[in-house]
């Protein structure tokens, strides 16, 4: 151990004994006024009455304002909104919610008005379908016309291209 520290251990353990002996000090002699105070009145109280207690001090009520009101109706409201919350069953507000919505689809899905929609869109869909295979055949036709006349021009091209006699190069060797 070094010197500092056997210093600072020292100084530490010596200190928490003054410490700890004047604490009890202290505490031993306040038990002791203590104990004085109520002999001396006891003996007191035998010759003389004791005195009488003074009143106690008189508390004034006054009225909350206007915002603390408003912070205590606030809280009741949250305490409730929390406390309904957590005892209720989610799981039958769920199938009760789940019955209604399920009835008045059905209800929406037998009126006549619903059921004139979904006969506009059945004929909408037929419709559509009728002019996409319209456009498709449409499509294949003109497809067909514009092949033909590539491989058309194609072979036209190809029948120029035997045709043509090329001139001689001056430097070609014959």
């Amino acid at each position: 151990m070094g010197f500092t520290t056997g210093f600072l251990g020292g100084l530490t353990l010596t200190y928490s004994v003054l410490y700890m002996s004047l604490y009890v000090h202290r505490t031993n002699r306040h038990a002791q006024r203590t104990l004085l105070k109520q002999q001396a009145t006891l003996l007191n109280s035998a010759v003389d009455p004791l005195p009488p207690l003074p009143d106690p001090p008189a508390y004034e009520v006054r009225k909350a304002g206007l915002v603390e009101e408003l912070k205590d109706h606030w809280n009741t409201e949250v305490e409730t909104i929390v406390r309904n919350l957590q005892t209720t069953d989610w799981a039958a507000k769920r199938g009760e919610w789940e019955d209604k919505i399920a009835a008045g689809w059905a209800k929406i899905r037998s009126s006549q008005t619903a059921q004139d929609l979904e006969a506009r869109a059945k004929d909408t869909a037929k419709e559509v379908e009728r002019n996409v295979k319209q456009a498709v055949s449409e499509g294949k036709a003109a497809a067909k016309d514009v092949k033909d006349k590539v491989v058309q021009s194609g072979e036209q091209a190809s029948e120029k291209a035997k045709n043509a006699t090329r001139e001689p190069r001056l430097l070609e060797l014959k």
